[in-house]
């Protein structure tokens, strides 16, 4: 774990939690507009209602940063400075003057085989090539695939967890042959760029899920 400076830009998507009622959860939101003192964020909303976020109310941000430099998952302490509702409603936030930045490679990660199909942006009539995860955290998977892959591709991604669908983008990270399929086979590791936080969630509670699967039969 790290401390850094402020790694905020206007559009970045945020996640937003009470610290005084920790069990309300967590909300998302995105960073609208910003200065030396105040962050202004999107009004978070649950089921099309704003969220009651009173001045004074201590909250903590994170945000995750999957492309260098400084990838990572980023936490600072904040708390509410007001709100506005036109011309479009927003929250204020004070700026954090220091944040902890945790490595991507801090997310869970668990050894899961699950149906994956990437598509590499930009080449829109290129067929959909379909593959098998090797594992997978909230910060993106390995998996094996049928066609070789570029370091730096950006890919759009469906991704098939027992109970729900995920789509994403991601950016190839590395690309290796399969040593039993050397030339046929390769696996490539892929970090999540753009990514909703409830899909990210959903994977989450996949990862904390299939652990527990793990060590009941003594594999993890």
């Amino acid at each position: 774990m790290a401390a850094e400076r402020n790694p905020l830009q206007i559009g970045v998507r945020l996640r937003l939690r009470r610290t005084d009622q920790p069990e309300a959860g967590s909300y998302s939101t995105r960073v609208e507009d910003m200065d030396d003192h105040r962050i202004a964020v999107s009004m978070p909303m649950v089921q099309g209602v704003p969220v009651a976020l009173s001045r004074g109310v201590p909250v903590e941000l994170e945000l995750v940063r999957a492309q260098p430099p400084g990838e990572g998952s980023y936490r600072a302490a904040s708390v509410v400075l007001g709100q506005t509702h036109r011309p479009v409603p927003l929250l204020y936030l004070r700026l954090p003057q220091q944040w902890e930045r945790h490595q991507l490679r801090q997310f869970f990660r668990v050894p899961a085989v699950l149906t994956v199909q990437l598509a590499v942006l930009g080449q829109e009539d290129a067929p959909r090539m379909l593959g098998r995860t090797r594992d997978i955290s909230g910060g993106g998977f390995q998996a094996v695939v049928g066609r070789p892959l570029a370091a730096g591709d950006a890919v759009d991604v469906v991704l098939d967890l027992p109970e729900r669908r995920i789509n994403a983008k991601g950016v190839v990270r590395r690309v290796e042959d399969v040593e039993d399929h050397p030339g046929r086979r390769w696996m490539v590791g892929i970090a999540f760029t753009d990514i909703a936080e409830r899909e990210r969630d959903a994977i989450i509670r996949f990862t904390i899920k299939r652990q527990i699967e793990l060590r009941k039969k003594g594999m993890a």
